[in-house]
């Protein structure tokens, strides 16, 4: 089931059930990369900061996660790379204590996602009707700022889902394109790469985050861009990256951003091919 393809895509956005809300093993999520022919994946689980202990690891597992990471890059080193990564939730006010983990544990890379609105989990199906009784141009602008501030405090690598306010599908009635176009700017001036997260194709958003529009407007901005499935169980691993390649080359990328210690490296998207002999 090797896909070449999709080879060079590094899935940089899969958890383990340290969350409580994921299944599966940590082996059977590297099989199933191994099985489609990826290069390179990253586990990124949720870190103790985020508002709802129950959907997060506690400080008692950052070293159970870490240490069961590096035993899974020994293991299968020489059949993928494995990063170790982690999903921050940018939580005002925790900023200290964000730094704090992050300081203290070697990881690869930190993707720093917003999921909640002064303590609203937007992206929870049990609390969509919240968009019923909200101004929803007014919604999409808090969110945008919410996501821009995060990025100015300097503390991630790579903006998670950076327009995940669209998950139940509720769409402002005014345009969203100035909204993108201030992301991209602050996400530029602060050399912060984004995801392209391809869970949002199966939400009822039906698109990837960012969606193609912001895509295009962060290749506008020279904003790096890396991939990520957001898997929360095994068959997950890289789901819809032939999409999501699509989607690449049509808003006009031809590399993707890796990470290695917190240092960013990029992939081409057309690797040349092996010389040998005819």
């Amino acid at each position: 089931m090797r896909n070449q393809s999709i080879s060079v895509l590094p899935d940089y956005h899969i958890h383990t059930t340290l969350c409580n809300h994921a299944v599966g093993d940590m082996e059977s999520y590297v099989e199933r990369a191994v099985e489609l022919g990826l290069e390179e994946i990253g586990f990124s689980d949720h870190m103790p900061v985020m508002p709802e202990p129950h959907l997060c690891m506690g400080y008692a597992d950052l070293p159970v996660y870490i240490g069961r990471v590096r035993e899974l890059q020994h293991r299968y080193e020489g059949r993928i790379t494995i990063r170790l990564g982690c999903e921050m939730d940018m939580v005002p006010g925790k900023n200290d204590e964000i730094r704090q983990i992050i300081e203290s544990s070697e990881f690869d890379y930190v993707i720093g996602s917003i999921h909640y609105l002064d303590g609203w989990p937007f992206d929870q199906e049990q609390y969509k009707n919240i968009f019923e009784e909200r101004n929803l141009d007014s919604l999409y602008e808090k969110f945008f700022n919410a996501v821009i501030d995060a990025a100015r405090t300097g503390l991630y690598d790579i903006a998670g889902h950076a327009d995940n306010i669209k998950r139940m599908g509720y769409r402002p009635s005014g345009g969203i394109s100035a909204h993108y176009e201030r992301a991209a700017s602050v996400f530029k001036a602060m050399d912060c790469a984004v995801e392209i997260n391809t869970s949002g194709i199966d939400s009822a958003a039906r698109e990837p985050y960012p969606s193609p529009d912001f895509l295009r407007i962060l290749r506008a901005y020279d904003v790096p861009v890396t991939l990520g499935s957001d898997a929360h169980r095994p068959e997950r691993v890289g789901n819809h990256f032939e999409r999501a390649l699509e989607y690449l080359r049509d808003a006009g990328y031809d590399r993707v951003a890796c990470f290695r210690g917190r240092e960013r490296f990029f992939k081409s998207l057309n690797p040349q091919p092996e010389r040998g002999i005819r």
